[in-house]
């Protein structure tokens, strides 16, 4: 894995980004972002490539949303500013007094909700798409969900509900959130044009041609950004990292099979590895997957070094995960370089893995929490500013990344990725937890670091 080679790669994604308003997006730049990993591994390896398509139903901007206080005061709020649409918006046009439901996800959070008031809620407890499906059942054409303000949930953040809803509803920051909730009379105008449309995407897979067919590795990245920009290190990092692994391991003569994934519509709501898994609970191959690698934002330029946390898996896939996880800490405790533990929550594509039963590992080096002074003494960079200040924004350019760093993670990566595939003995190993140390070595602990596409 040479430094010149993964910078090459994200300089490609950036030009193809350049070429479609500044993003990669399924309906932007994405199908020539496939169309050049599928190229590179065409010309670099022998492997076998499958194009997966799916249909991806999505709620298609119309026209700008709007949000405006018109009493007690009249002010009108600045998208990107106070306020995002959240993907899977309905439509409306609601003028209406604000209640506030706390964070929304049980009933009696909604008791004495007057239907056809704007409901404001908290984030956290439950997904954005439950706190939407409540406020449809109480009968509040448009929700506000502001942040939580824990450390790094302060400002304005950007989200999924995961599928369409008939409710217009907005992330907003946690202080216009509690300015809101503390407003006497308050009552807002919120406008959303959304229409429902179905396109189609694909997942890009390459695989080996040799190696044990019932023990595969799944080794995926998601090769879309958000609309809003390039997104280069979200996930142009993680998909250069393993296009680049991808090619350099065309050498080897695996023992077990390894399949490369390219993962489609993650930021819609990881749809393109719920779809692939999905077909291989359906066929019944979900039994020859041994293990799913993810990797998911690899050059935060405020950057930690992140290893998923493998205790927080469920018990049936906990002792493999915790193994995978044990050999990352080994190579990064090999290399003399501080990592961090990070929560194993699903919340990227080793989701859907994890859920039907396989064990996962990967990497990640934040997104747009907040590094405190702890983290800053590890790392350096700068306190009380997020891990990637560019998280789901335009400036997420290849400026944004940092190459050293993203170099550091796709040598980490690589180093597990041979081991697991060179072993004989994989089953056994992870069943035992022989995969190194865990949980040893320079300065680590529990750090938890945000989803890269938030749906709580």
């Amino acid at each position: 894995m040479q430094k010149a080679n993964i910078a090459n790669h994200l300089e490609e994604l950036q030009v193809i980004a350049n070429a479609h308003d500044g993003s990669r997006a399924m309906n932007l730049g994405f199908n020539a972002s496939a169309n050049y990993v599928v190229a590179q591994i065409a010309r670099n390896t022998d492997y076998s490539i499958t194009i997966q398509p799916f249909a991806v139903t999505q709620m298609v901007e119309q026209s700008a949303p709007k949000l405006a206080q018109t009493a007690p005061d009249a002010v009108t709020y600045q998208r990107g500013r106070d306020f995002t649409l959240m993907t899977y918006s309905g439509s409306g046009d609601v003028v209406a007094p604000v209640s506030y439901v706390g964070e929304g996800c049980k009933d009696g959070d909604w008791s004495g909700f007057t239907a056809g008031n704007i409901a404001l809620a908290k984030r956290g407890d439950c997904s954005f798409g439950d706190k939407a499906d409540k406020a449809e059942k109480y009968g509040a054409p448009a929700l506000l969900i502001f942040n939580s303000g824990e450390s790094g949930n302060e400002g304005l953040f950007s989200g999924t509900l995961g599928a369409p809803s008939s409710v217009v509803v907005f992330g907003i920051p946690y202080d216009l959130g509690i300015a809101f909730e503390s407003t006497s009379g308050l009552v807002l105008a919120a406008q959303a044009h959304t229409e429902e449309v179905t396109s189609y995407t694909r997942n890009v897979i390459a695989e080996t041609q040799t190696g044990d067919a019932s023990k595969t590795i799944v080794v995926g990245s998601h090769l879309d950004s958000v609309p809003a920009g390039p997104g280069i290190n979200d996930n142009g990092s993680g998909t250069s990292a393993n296009l680049e692994m991808a090619i350099q391991f065309a050498k080897e003569n695996p023992k077990n099979r390894v399949r490369f994934a390219w993962w489609a519509a993650e930021e819609l709501g990881l749809l393109g590895s719920k779809h692939y898994v999905q077909e291989l609970v359906n066929s019944g191959d979900i039994k020859n997957i041994a293990l799913n690698l993810n990797f998911d934002m690899l050059g935060s330029p405020n950057y930690f070094r992140g290893i998923y946390n493998g205790s927080g898996a469920e018990e049936p896939i906990r002792k493999e995960s915790e193994a995978l996880t044990a050999m990352f800490a080994q190579y990064f405790d090999d290399q003399g370089l501080v990592y961090n533990l990070t929560e194993f929550n699903g919340r990227s594509d080793y989701g859907p893995f994890i859920e039907n039963g396989v064990p996962a590992g990967g990497l990640a080096t934040g997104a747009e929490v907040k590094k405190d002074m702890q983290m800053r003494d590890l790392y350096g960079g700068f306190a009380n500013t997020p891990f990637d200040p560019c998280y789901h924004n335009e400036c997420d350019t290849i400026q944004n990344v940092d190459q050293d760093v993203l170099l550091e993670m796709g040598r980490a990566a690589a180093y597990v990725l041979y081991g697991v595939a060179m072993d004989e003995n994989l089953p056994t190993t992870l069943a035992t937890g022989k995969g190194g140390r865990v949980y040893e070595g320079s300065g680590v602990h529990t750090h938890l670091s945000p989803p890269d596409t938030p749906t709580a």
